[in-house]
């Protein structure tokens, strides 16, 4: 066989290889884009999360005075970000971060001039500004103004459009982040860990800081006398104990705590209980939203027959944060 025969099949091969794993990473694409996306995690949501809500709030801040604020956006819900097909396991879920501002304006002249301000300043960025044809009127009780509106594509992937509600009739501001299929478990970890964060030595407080800015400090522990109240007229047991937990939100997306972020090691922690009406802000049981820039205190209570040497707890804050240990001494 001549040397040029078997250079020719070896490149026909190398083609033919070629071709086979441009098809499979096609089929793989395509699955994955049918599935929803990749799989990441519950950081990069939150991520995306952040940057959506900030870069809706940086456009208004971009407009002229008066026409939209900041911080009244409404969430918006999602009937396209589903797992319809079943592709999502058992540690994978999906959600969309999508926020919506109204905005107001005394005419048409004043929306336009926004609109060409923005058309610039996205030039300037490099996006590309589609153009939105005015909305046709769909209730008959909100008149539809026939403004046109504009969308771009940021370089965080958030879908940013300004144009008239079909509903309401009025000008709206929407940021959408995207579907994001995520592991619940692949959650936001910490930076900094002091005192009695990190399970080590007792210490009679410490403090976790998160990779988004959100911190979370537990002690120092308390010892209290319970009332009728607190023990729902049982006996009170020999100890109680008021653990304080703060939770400061310097992030740019809510934290929502619950009721069973908090737990304790029975083998740590043996004759130990949690009286679970406090906090009285969990114990409805539904989450409690600690909002951007603000800060909760909460107090749990914990009672024992005999005084522990040390209380060990473990603690996260919301489900998109990961849980850490605490060495708590006790008084």
């Amino acid at each position: 066989m001549s040397r040029k025969v078997v250079v020719q099949r070896w490149l026909i091969g190398l083609a033919a290889g070629a071709a086979i794993f441009w098809a499979c990473s096609a089929v793989f694409d395509f699955f994955e884009t049918l599935g929803g996306g990749p799989v990441r995690s519950a950081a990069d949501y939150r991520k995306q999360d952040i940057k959506t809500r900030e870069d809706g709030k940086r456009v208004i801040g971009g407009l002229r005075p008066g026409a939209g604020a900041p911080d009244r956006m409404r969430e918006e819900g999602s009937t396209s970000c589903v797992d319809d097909l079943g592709f999502d396991g058992d540690d994978v879920t999906r959600k969309q971060p999508h926020y919506k501002w109204g905005l107001h304006y005394a005419g048409e002249a004043d929306y336009l001039a926004d609109l060409d301000r923005l058309r610039t300043e996205w030039k300037r960025r490099g996006w590309t500004t589609e153009d939105k044809p005015p909305a046709k009127p769909l209730n008959p009780d909100h008149p539809t103004p026939q403004w046109p509106g504009i969308r771009t594509t940021d370089d965080h992937g958030v879908t940013i459009s300004i144009g008239i509600n079909w509903y309401t009739g009025k000008p709206t501001l929407s940021a959408d982040g995207g579907c994001i299929r995520y592991k619940r478990d692949a959650r936001v970890t910490a930076r900094k860990l002091t005192g009695a964060a990190g399970g080590k030595s007792p210490a009679q407080k410490g403090a976790v800081t998160y990779g988004d800015g959100v911190q979370v400090s537990i002690g120092p522990v308390q010892r209290i006398t319970p009332t009728p109240e607190m023990t729902g007229g049982d006996a009170p047991a020999a100890h109680t104990y008021r653990v304080p937990v703060t939770v400061t939100n310097r992030s740019g997306a809510p934290v929502e705590l619950r009721s069973y972020d908090i737990g304790s090691y029975v083998r740590g922690n043996p004759g130990i209980k949690r009286l679970l009406s406090y906090p009285s802000e969990l114990s409805a049981g539904g989450p409690h939203r600690v909002s951007e820039g603000e800060v909760s205190r909460l107090e749990y209570v914990f009672t024992a027959e005999t005084k522990p040497s040390q209380l060990d707890l473990a603690y996260g804050p919301g489900e998109l944060h990961s849980s850490y240990e605490w060495r708590l001494s006790v008084p």
